[in-house]
């Protein structure tokens, strides 16, 4: 990619004023070598198949038996089918090519959509669920509901969650796979899936990881709500069971909010990402020093570079040969992301916030 100059005034400016940045790229395109894989996307398609049938079994199950349990895991199956839909249309939208109105692409509806998966799972999921049960809990302890349960009903539900479990243990099982083959393929240092899940920057996969995991901790409380009540033969258990599984929803949801807010607003590249670009400019011909770099992820693939470099030479000519070698390195240092690169040779100052800061 060749260098652009502005050449406006350029005699009558200093050399270390005069700004070279990279010709920018259009950053919906995808650079070589940076193509998605075939399995991208696969967690929210599993998620939401698992979900519809899920979803359909609970509320038959709900009905069948009356179970407050059953009926709060009804309402979170359904909150999940609306934010997997929700995921889906924000990963097309991100795909779309801006008309100028963006000119840095829709990258960033995919961390809207997971912002609004947030919103949706806590108010659909688990505000609702938690207010029926509370009427229903204090319906039971002021006696003006039935305690007793058939227990034969509730064998029903149970059996639900039993092979609600196992479509949600699949669900989180296709998730954790595509985030271990995300770090191979980004080449992030290993971690635990906590830790993934704080650094990653997908969207769809923090969103869809979270969803899984309240799901099945969610089954767990309701399981042991249903079976407390048909040992007792008293639906109150049940009704707690209920819920705590409200609650799970309302606390997971705020952690969810915290982490798309967070994307939203634009996070860093990784420290291991850092110190590749840190290597890949310092070890271009021409670069004597990196004075500054801020990098912001616009998508989990597609990354804003901005630099600042003193290069070793005051000369516009030789600036701009060095900026395009400093562009190739780094995409050939990291192949796997798209880049918006903007370059300023400048001198090094005292007051310059130092790159590694």
């Amino acid at each position: 990619m060749t260098a652009e100059t502005n050449t406006n005034n350029a005699s009558d400016m200093p050399v270390s004023d005069q700004p070279v940045s990279s010709q920018p790229s259009q950053m919906g395109q995808t650079n070589e070598g940076n193509t998605k894989p075939a399995h991208a996307g696969s967690a929210v398609k599993a998620a939401l198949a698992a979900n519809i049938g899920v979803a359909c079994a609970k509320f038959a199950a709900a009905a069948f038996t009356g179970s407050s349990s059953m009926f709060s895991e009804s309402v979170h199956s359904v909150a999940d089918c609306a934010n997997e839909i929700v995921l889906m249309f924000g990963d097309r939208a991100s795909d779309r090519k801006s008309k100028g109105d963006h000119p840095f692409g829709m990258h960033r509806a995919k961390y809207l959509a997971s912002f609004i998966v947030a919103t949706l799972l806590f108010f659909v999921g688990g505000v609702f669920a938690v207010s029926q049960a509370t009427k229903k809990l204090i319906g039971l302890l002021d006696g003006s509901v039935d305690r007793q349960v058939d227990s034969l009903e509730l064998l029903a539900a149970l059996a639900v969650v039993v092979i609600s479990a196992c479509l949600e243990g699949y669900g989180l099982h296709t998730s954790i796979k595509e985030a271990r083959e995300r770090m191979d393929r980004v080449k992030v240092e290993k971690d635990s899936l906590i830790g993934f899940w704080k650094r990653t920057k997908s969207a769809e996969l923090a969103s869809v990881m979270m969803e899984d995991t309240l799901a099945l901790i969610g089954l767990l409380f309701a399981g042991l709500g249903i079976g407390c009540s048909m040992l007792t033969g008293d639906e109150l258990y049940d009704t707690i069971g209920g819920l705590m599984v409200g609650l799970v929803l309302v606390i997971g949801s705020a952690a969810l909010a915290f982490k798309s807010g967070s994307l939203l607003l634009g996070e860093d590249v990784d420290p291991r990402t850092h110190k590749l670009l840190s290597q890949a400019v310092n070890n271009t011909p021409g670069v004597e020093r990196l004075i500054n770099m801020q990098a912001i992820h616009m998508d989990e693939d597609a990354v804003l570079l901005c630099l600042k470099v003193q290069t070793s030479k005051l000369d516009r000519d030789y600036d701009v040969e060095t900026v395009d070698k400093i562009e190739k390195n780094i995409r050939a240092a990291l192949p796997w992301y798209e880049w918006e690169i903007y370059v300023e040779p400048d001198i090094w100052r005292a007051n310059h916030v130092s790159a590694e800061e």
